[in-house]
C-alpha cells in the first residue's frame, strides 16, 4: 500500500471526492429520505480500477508469495466465494484495492500512509477472507407499522426479532419494491414514511465455500420461509394493537457492516397485500407481552385447525386493509356471525342480529379491557347490524343515528367502525385463550 500510494502522490497532488450515482443502492438522508447517490466517494484514476492494476509493482509478488503459503487463503482468492447456494467472483488484486487501498484514501483524505487507517482496513478483510461462515438475513418489511419510542426491538419464538431495518434492508426493500416510496425532487431522491421501516428478521449462518471446495450436492436453504410467521405477527398486531400492518415480500442479504461474502441482496417477488395507509398499526411498550402472548397463541395447534376461528381471524386481518369504513364493517360483521352464530358453547336464537349480540355480551359483558356496559355493547352491536344490512341492500346508512360504544352521538362512521373493530379484537382474543387451553 505504501508502494501504491508513494505512486498515485507521484502523479495527482491529492485525490479528488466526489458525488456519483449509485444504482445499485438508497442512502439515508434523513428518517424517511434516501437518495440513489454517494457523496465523498474517492474518484479512482482509470488505471487504478482496472482489475490487475497492483499486478504492476514488485511488492504485489510478495503478498501472492504469502496468500500461496496460507491453506486458507489460497482457497478464498483468484476463485468464486461465498455460500453454497450463492457464490461471487473474488480477484485478489482487486478485493485489495476494494477493501484496503480505496478505504485508506477514503479515511486519510490523501495519498499518504497511515497506520492506524491501514490497520482497521486489513484486519476487516484478513477478518472476511479466513471467516468460516457468513451471515443472512432473512428479512419481511412491515407497511403501515410503528413502534412508539423507546422500543428498539421485539424478541419472538424461533430466533425472530422485530426491530426497524438498517439502512442496507430498507434500500432493498426500496429496491424490491417491499415498501411504498413517493419520489422527491427527482429519479434519484426518495421518501419512505417511518411507518414503513420496521420488518421481522432472523439471522442464520451458513458455511462459506469456493468454487474449489464446494460440497457435491449443493443445496439451498428454504427460501422465503417466515411467510407464516410474518402472518402470525401481523395479526397479533392487528388484535392487540389494531390498525392495518402487513407483511410484504421476504428479502435475504447480509448485515450492514459485515464483510461482503454474498452477491448482494435477493427478495421473493410475492403479491402485496392491501393496506390502509391512514390507520397505521402503533406498538406501545404496554402491548409488546400482549403481542408476545397472542403470537404465541396463534401457532397452537388448537388455533391453527379450528376452521371457524381461522376464517375470523382472517376476515378481520382483511377489515384492517380496508379503506372504506362501510367495507370494514362488511368483513368485521362476517368475522362476528363466524364467532357467534356457529362456534360451539355459545347460545343459539332465531336471528343471527340476537345471536352475535348475545353472543358477544355472555363473552364481553364484564370484560376488564373494555369496560362497557352491557347496554352499551348491544346498542354498538344492533347499529353495526343494521348499518352492514343498509351496505349490502343498496340502501344508504347515513340515515341512521350514530352513536359510539361509550354512548356519545357522532356523525362520524369511521369512528363507529373503529368501536366495532375494537369489540371484535378483544372477543377474537378471548376465544382464541380458550381455544389454545382446550
Amino acid at each position: 500500500m505504501t508502494a501504491v500510494l508513494d505512486d498515485l502522490a507521484a502523479v495527482e497532488a491529492s485525490p479528488a471526492f466526489v458525488t456519483v450515482p449509485d444504482f445499485g443502492e438508497w442512502h439515508r438522508q434523513g428518517q424517511e429520505s434516501f437518495v440513489a447517490l454517494r457523496r465523498g466517494v474517492w474518484q479512482m484514476p482509470e488505471r487504478v480500477s482496472y482489475y490487475r492494476f497492483l499486478e504492476a509493482f514488485n511488492e504485489m509478488a510478495g503478498v501472492r508469495a504469502v496468500v500461496a503459503g496460507d491453506e486458507v487463503l489460497r482457497e478464498r482468492v483468484d476463485c468464486s466465494v461465498g455460500v453454497e447456494f450463492a457464490l461471487t467472483p473474488r480477484q485478489l488484486g482487486w478485493t485489495l484495492v476494494q477493501h484496503v487501498l480505496e478505504p485508506l484514501v477514503q479515511v486519510v483524505r490523501s495519498y499518504r500512509f497511515d497506520q492506524d487507517a491501514f490497520d482497521a482496513a486489513y484486519s476487516r478483510l484478513e477478518e472476511g477472507l479466513l471467516a468460516t461462515h457468513a451471515r443472512l438475513v432473512e428479512a419481511v418489511p412491515l407497511n403501515a407499522f410503528a413502534a412508539t419510542s423507546g422500543i428498539d426491538e421485539i424478541v419472538l419464538p424461533g430466533g425472530l426479532v422485530l426491530h426497524a431495518m438498517s439502512d442496507r434492508q430498507i434500500s432493498a426493500a426500496i429496491g424490491y419494491l417491499a415498501v411504498p416510496v413517493a419520489f422527491a425532487g427527482g429519479p434519484n431522491s426518495v421518501t419512505v414514511s417511518r411507518f414503513h421501516q420496521w420488518a421481522l428478521t432472523r439471522c442464520t449462518a451458513y458455511p462459506v465455500y469456493s468454487s474449489n471446495e464446494m460440497p457435491a450436492q449443493p443445496t439451498a436453504p428454504v427460501f422465503p420461509s417466515l411467510v407464516e410467521p410474518a402472518s402470525h405477527l401481523v395479526t397479533a398486531l392487528r388484535l392487540v394493537c389494531g390498525g392495518s400492518a402487513t407483511a410484504t415480500r421476504a428479502m435475504r442479504l447480509q448485515p450492514d457492516d459485515d464483510f461482503p461474502l454474498v452477491p448482494g441482496a435477493t427478495a421473493s417477488l410475492s403479491a402485496l397485500p392491501a393496506m390502509d395507509g391512514q390507520r397505521p398499526t402503533i406498538l406501545a411498550h404496554w402491548q409488546i407481552d400482549a403481542v408476545r402472548e397472542v403470537y404465541g397463541l396463534l401457532t397452537c395447534p388448537e388455533v391453527r385447525e379450528n376452521r371457524g376461528l381461522q376464517t375470523a381471524l382472517r376476515r378481520l386481518v382483511q377489515a384492517g386493509a380496508d379503506e372504506v369504513p362501510t367495507d370494514r364493517l362488511i368483513d368485521l360483521m362476517v368475522c362476528a356471525e363466524v364467532l357467534f352464530i356457529k362456534l360451539p358453547g355459545l347460545r343459539q336464537d332465531h336471528h343471527k342480529q340476537d345471536k352475535i349480540v348475545r353472543g358477544a355480551l355472555e363473552l364481553l359483558a364484564n370484560d376488564p379491557v373494555l369496560q362497557a356496559p352491557a347496554e352499551r355493547l348491544d346498542a354498538l352491536l344492533r347499529l353495526a347490524y343494521r348499518i352492514r344490512n343498509d351496505e349490502v341492500h343498496g340502501d344508504d346508512p347515513s340515515r341512521r343515528e350514530l352513536r359510539l360504544l361509550n354512548g356519545q352521538p357522532t356523525t362520524n362512521l369511521s369512528a363507529v367502525v373503529d368501536d366495532i373493530e375494537r369489540v371484535t379484537r378483544r372477543a377474537l382474543i378471548r376465544i382464541l385463550t380458550a381455544a389454545a387451553m382446550e
